[in-house]
């Protein structure tokens, strides 16, 4: 596994190199801005389709199918 440069840091002592639970939690910190990306993402995904839902069910109340084959 290849060190990684950012996860070294230095004291008055010398250099010491960041602890397993450090990466986890810069990896999880990652990870969780990924899953708010993808939580806005559906969310306006879900939006989208009630707008285009509530559309499509007001331009259907327009149309009048019954009250046309009754008078034909």
């Amino acid at each position: 596994m290849e060190e990684d440069d950012n996860l070294i840091w230095k004291d008055k002592t010398g250099t010491y190199k960041l602890g397993y639970s450090q990466k986890l939690m810069r990896e999880q910190l990652q990870w969780q801005k990924i899953n708010f990306a993808g939580k806005l993402a559906l969310t306006a995904v879900i939006i989208i389709l009630i707008l285009m839902i509530a559309y499509v069910l007001y331009r259907l109340d327009q149309v009048n199918f019954f009250s046309t084959i009754m008078y034909r």
